[in-house]
């Protein structure tokens, strides 16, 4: 079993040249990153090995990123699993794993934005309560596909199909409090989903922190398309969380390979933790 989930991993192999490297379970793929500017440093004889998605898989692809697993289709590709946010969802894990050691119970998790579910699924093998939100109902049937993939789906997940934005202003009217908030807009401006990343990320904010719990984890806020700032994105978030104490970092979403391989910028996050 261990042997057959290696073959099935996920793994950057290169990057540079305006591309990325991957090995995804027995096959290679190149796709493009605009921020990979460095030369390569693998040969070209081994990005030739590249195979095109479309061409090479016919249906969904089991794909191991991390402990979790995903099914990749060919239409959608990596891009859509987003395994740059690995270390997030470690992280996610991490935190929900010790509130419910702490607390003596689980954990509360609201993920806004959720797609493919990373956030979700590590939060649920942690054992936490999730409510995943996303205006796409084919989002929530592939993320449904992959709790089920990963034996959550008898978890206790909320799936909602909603528009993110909304479905917080009703919880905050409702009462309805999370200990834990993760934000994940896909691109800075989604006119089928309505929202806009300058325009509408403050006044997100400003509702969130009115569903944190009277014992909050923290507010994670990933931004993986679009130039702005990890320095804009800490300052939303102090703006907002300061007030309840504890610190905000922020930073790079990376790629990450072996050590060797050149990590690719993917992004930006901002995280507000509520102190000890």
């Amino acid at each position: 079993m261990e042997g057959e989930a290696e073959n099935q991993s996920f793994e950057l192999l290169d990057s540079g040249g305006g591309r990325v490297l991957e090995k995804l379970g027995t096959l290679v793929s190149s796709r493009a990153s605009h921020s990979a500017w460095w030369r390569r440093k693998l040969p070209g004889a081994e990005w030739r090995k590249a195979v095109e998605l479309k061409r090479e898989v016919k249906e969904p692809l089991k794909l191991r990123i991390g402990t979790l697993r995903f099914l990749l289709s060919p239409q959608g590709g990596v891009r859509g699993l987003a395994p740059e946010l690995l270390e997030h969802w470690k992280q996610v894990g991490a935190q929900c794993a010790a509130f419910a050691e702490q607390q003596r119970r689980p954990a509360r998790v609201l993920h806004l934005f959720g797609g493919a579910g990373g956030f979700t699924l590590a939060a649920a093998q942690a054992g936490a309560s999730v409510a995943h939100v996303d205006a796409s109902a084919d989002a929530i049937k592939r993320a449904r596909e992959h709790a089920a993939l990963n034996t959550l789906a008898n978890r206790d997940i909320r799936w909602v199909v909603d528009d993110p934005v909304k479905f917080a202003q009703r919880e905050r009217t409702q009462a309805t409090r999370y200990d834990l908030i993760v934000i994940d807009p896909h691109t800075p401006k989604d006119a089928k989903r309505g929202f806009e990343l300058e325009r509408d990320l403050g006044a997100l904010l400003s509702t969130v922190s009115g569903l944190l719990s009277d014992k909050p984890i923290g507010v994670l806020l990933c931004c993986r398309q679009g130039a702005v700032s990890p320095t804009t994105l800490q300052n939303l978030m102090r703006q907002e969380f300061n007030v309840f104490g504890g610190a905000v970092e922020s930073g790079e979403i990376l790629l990450k390979g072996a050590e060797g391989v050149a990590a690719v910028p993917c992004g930006v996050f901002a995280n507000w933790r509520k102190a000890a």
